[in-house]
């Protein structure tokens, strides 16, 4: 904003580093944690944050609160787009559509964790098929998987011609 001499005056945005710093870590460390489907033997970096992450349990399993982090920290910079007049006048579509994508991809992904419960096996055999360029189909996988995969490959597809 510009100050009573004219001169342009920037403000620290606490929110915003607070979101993002949330999000970039929460997605690093999830997509770190995903490593598992992709690698067998499971790296040993990989289950020692499964560890650390999942240090509380609910329910007999693990919350991961990296998922959960993810989700407030793209949720907060949604909202801020949304909420101050500045940024929602600066803002495109193109700034909105993979905040959707990601906050698509961890609510699939904190879904099929907590709520429709997925045959893990049957997407590590899928994962690992891929992988190695045999793919096989495996039994039966949950909707909820497919959806979670579409809405990661076309971020994945729309990573690279984006601003991201």
């Amino acid at each position: 904003e510009l100050t009573e001499e004219g001169n342009l005056a920037y403000q620290w945005e606490k929110w915003l580093w607070l979101f993002a710093l949330c999000f970039h870590w929460s997605f690093f460390f999830v997509i770190v944690r995903h490593l598992r489907f992709f690698t067998d033997p499971v790296p040993a970096f990989v289950t020692l944050w499964e560890q650390i992450d999942g240090v509380f349990w609910v329910d007999l399993q693990q919350l991961y609160l990296t998922g959960l982090l993810l989700l407030v920290g793209v949720t907060g910079l949604f909202l801020r787009r949304v909420v101050l007049p500045k940024v929602r006048y600066i803002s495109l579509i193109n700034d909105y559509f993979p905040l959707f994508l990601i906050m698509g991809i961890a609510i699939t992904g904190l879904s099929m964790r907590y709520l429709t419960m997925v045959d893990v096996t049957y997407i590590k055999e899928l994962a690992m098929g891929l992988v190695t360029f045999h793919p096989v189909v495996p039994g039966d996988i949950s909707m909820a998987f497919y959806s979670h995969l579409t809405l990661v490959c076309t971020l994945l597809i729309y990573f690279p011609m984006s601003k991201l």
